[in-house]
């Protein structure tokens, strides 16, 4: 998962006038956490593929980090709200939203083993108007696939040694 900011400086509670209004302010702020996220990404990437490298203030973090992320919103929304169940209910729902569209933005990468690059298999399959070979399909899917499982691996080795600092 990518972290920013964006959660601790957005996750407040917000009161509609009534249902239509709540409906509008949750797609708005849903519009502009994806934003966000994909900005961030897209700068990332780029940063990376650039040679400078992550970006200050971005962090990415695997399961064991976004553990601890979620016990470190909790943590700050009790005590900056004086316990509010509210605060804490709307950062807890900030900060799974921010989960579902990293999720969502993440597997929208052209990469072949993700849903973005099976996009892209179908988008050259419709300019050559003939089909990919299936063989040739799986073997780019599965290099993918095994750097995606070392990425993650990695995210999760990182994740640990930053859990190793909080103990």
């Amino acid at each position: 998962m990518l972290t920013t900011n964006y959660i601790s400086s957005h996750a407040k509670v917000m009161h509609a006038s009534s249902l239509a209004d709540g409906i509008v302010k949750s797609f708005v702020a849903v519009k502009d956490l994806t934003m966000v996220t994909a900005t961030t990404l897209y700068g990332l990437l780029g940063s990376i593929l650039s040679g400078k490298g992550m970006p200050a203030g971005v962090s990415m973090s695997g399961p064991i980090g976004v553990i601890q992320s979620g016990a470190d919103i909790v943590a700050a929304s009790s005590s900056s709200s004086r316990g509010s169940t509210a605060a804490v209910v709307s950062a807890m729902a900030m900060f799974a939203s921010t989960i579902s569209i990293n999720l969502a933005v993440v597997n929208s990468l052209p990469l072949p083993a993700l849903d973005g690059g099976q996009l892209v298999f179908v988008l050259i399959e419709a300019v050559l108007r003939r089909k990919i070979d299936q063989r040739v399909q799986e073997n780019i899917n599965s290099v993918a696939l095994l750097l995606l499982l070392f990425l993650s691996l990695s995210t999760a080795l990182g994740d640990i040694g930053l859990f190793g600092r909080f103990l």
